[in-house]
């Protein structure tokens, strides 16, 4: 029973955000906004970054300078928009033509995740790549408070359903464009290998010749770098694509929705990012059940859309040579872990590499190699110190003895050491008057170092295209980076990338450079601090609690009931997918910008039922 001054307050509360609600702010205040939610994603510009002098060209590959076609210029203008957008926000507020809307459940983690990015800046192993991000992720301090500021701001912009719209078009413009990049990425037609292509990602005075990228055909990375984060944009994307067709008024509008979630489905579907397989399913789930009702009285809609999603599915995996339903097997996580236990009793592993003053040895489960310096000689004996009999043949070196027929063996030219092949992996050892030592990613001299590791996964480090190997190495990192964080952008610099021999086992490369835990919730553990990361968990957490509570029992009779429910179902399936995916700019600005746009729905239907 509520109180004459309690119905006053309610009754006053009410009247403010109605004021707002009839409002209509011209559009070109929302127009930095909506340009990160639209346009911004979609840009494939190059840009030649200077990597010398700084932590990165370390641990990155040892170039002077590295060519960015996806992610720098997409963080710059994420930072430009973002404070244009809060200084129109200041003057509009300043102006009473835009409200603060007293939401301190979610603006006091927030503000508390922010604190720690700063804190997590000024203690980072390297200030440099703090500030600005790393190479090809650029998600510095200032786009991380950036991230901040577009929830806030889009919960502060958005109060009626005319504001609405304007977001809903603007990703429908994001969705098409993707959509359409994507079917022809698929069919082997990359837009990016087209001369207009060419001519908008390069600069007039920059010339490229063979440009492509590392993805072939049946397959999508669309402009958004690779085919996770793709599946990542879809699982956002896919419910407010449905939410956009069932809140149509018109039949232009429910073709262009139709039409929109078809290549949404198809991108979804044929990026092949198993992550995004799992965020829909996780999302669907959600959906299935807040849309009860619709999907009962629409069902005729409904099974229209089903039979698209089997249509597209089998049709793509019958195009990829059943490449599809054979990657979605792989959810069966313990016959997963079984098989690779399995496997690891009967493959190949290298053992130890021991580094001596004049010696080195390799180890592996098939034999062992040893190597002797002396002088300006090498000398090979087996596991008893039998000395090999070799050939050389200019700097290549034959090991006779059949035992040793997998190994390659070069003598370096350009410094004093040796080039030793096994299995694939290249090892390169040095020569100094310290003793033998490795040379590791950037050509820096190293020790080995036997990185501690997470006992539940050793022995299972391969599970998820190696993402065992590597949460394995990152949750021993956390207990050093409880309050502060190693920097934002510094996860490459925190990890231990000088593991040889458990890389050697799990990657290709030997020297393969994690920039990426693959995992949102490590990468902002580490990056910024576990204390961060429970902030982050507790704006989530509170935000999808109340809207489960609040769509639980709501009737959808208007747009932005719909889309405040389909930002729900988004920002769940993100977040399930994040399990397997990091944070990056192409896609994380919208996942923070819908946050926004679910909270300012929420607080707009919650006050309408005060």
């Amino acid at each position: 029973m509520k109180t004459k001054n309690e119905k006053k307050a309610n009754k006053a509360k009410n009247t403010i955000t109605i004021d707002y609600e009839n409002k209509r702010l011209s559009v070109f205040y929302f127009l930095p906004l909506l340009l990160i939610a639209g346009f911004v994603p979609l840009i494939v510009h190059a840009k030649y970054v200077d990597l010398s002098g700084t932590t990165q060209a370390l641990y990155w590959t040892g170039q002077q300078q590295y060519l960015d076609f996806f992610s720098y210029w997409k963080s710059q203008w994420v930072v430009v928009l973002t404070v244009i957008s809060l200084i129109f926000y200041v003057i509009l507020y300043l102006q009473k033509k835009l409200p603060y809307k007293n939401l301190k459940q979610y603006y006091i983690p927030l503000g508390i995740y922010a604190i720690f990015v700063i804190i997590s800046t000024i203690f980072a192993i390297d200030t440099q790549t703090a500030l600005w991000g790393f190479v090809d992720m650029y998600q510095g301090m200032f786009v991380l408070l950036s991230y901040v500021l577009l929830t806030f701001l889009t919960i502060n912009f958005v109060n009626n359903e005319r504001d609405i719209k304007l977001f809903v078009n603007a990703f429908l413009f994001l969705m098409i464009v993707e959509g359409i990049i994507g079917v022809g990425q698929y069919f082997g037609q990359d837009f990016f290998q087209t001369e207009i292509g060419k001519k908008l990602m390069l600069p007039s005075n920059l010339a490229v010749e063979d440009l492509s990228f590392s993805f072939g055909p049946k397959t999508i990375y669309g402009t958004l770098f690779n085919t996770n984060f793709v599946g990542s944009f879809a699982t956002l994307m896919l419910p407010l694509s449905v939410a956009f067709l069932l809140g149509a008024k018109t039949n232009k509008r429910r073709i262009i929705s139709a039409i929109t979630i078809v290549l949404v489905i198809f991108v979804w579907i044929g990026c092949n990012s198993r992550a995004g397989y799992l965020g829909m399913a996780v999302a669907a789930l959600f959906a299935l059940w807040l849309f009860r009702k619709i999907i009962k009285k629409h069902w005729i809609g409904f099974v229209g859309l089903v039979i698209v999603f089997v249509i597209v599915l089998f049709g793509l995996n019958k195009a990829s040579d059943g490449k599809i339903l054979t990657r979605l097997k792989v959810f069966n996580i313990k016959e997963q872990i079984e098989l690779i236990k399995e496997n690891n009793e009967k493959a190949f592993k290298f053992e130890d590499i021991v580094l001596g003053q004049d010696s080195f040895t390799i180890k592996t489960s098939k034999e062992e190699l040893n190597f002797k310096i002396d002088g300006n000689k090498l000398y090979f004996m087996d596991e008893s110190s039998k000395e090999l009999e070799i050939t050389t043949k200019g700097n290549e070196i034959t090991i006779n003895d059949k035992k040793y027929a997998g190994y390659g063996i070069k003598i370096a030219k350009d410094y004093p050491g040796v080039t030793v092949t096994r299995a694939g992996r290249n090892f390169y050892f040095y020569f100094t008057k310290s003793g033998v030592k490795l040379i590791s990613s950037g050509g820096r001299i190293i020790e080995l170092v036997d990185a501690e590791s997470c006992k539940l996964l050793e022995g299972i480090e391969e599970l998820a295209s190696g993402r065992g190997y590597i949460w394995g190495r990152t949750l021993p990192l956390l207990n050093k980076y409880v309050a502060s964080g190693s920097g934002p952008d510094n996860y490459p610099l925190a990890f231990p990338q000088d593991d040889v021999l458990a890389k050697s086992n799990v990657f290709y490369d030997s020297n393969t450079v994690v920039d990426k835990p693959h995992n949102l919730f490590l990468q902002i553990a580490t990056n910024t601090g576990v204390l961060s990361l429970i902030a982050l968990l507790a704006t989530w957490g509170v935000y999808i609690f109340s809207s489960l509570k609040l769509y639980s029992k709501i009737t959808f009779d208007s747009l932005e009931k719909l889309i405040g429910a389909s930002c729900l179902v988004s920002i769940i399936g993100y977040l399930a997918a994040a399990v397997f995916n990091d944070s990056i700019v192409s896609v994380a600005p919208i996942f923070w910008i819908i946050l926004g746009l679910g909270i300012s729905i929420n607080a707009k239907l919650k006050n309408n039922v005060a």
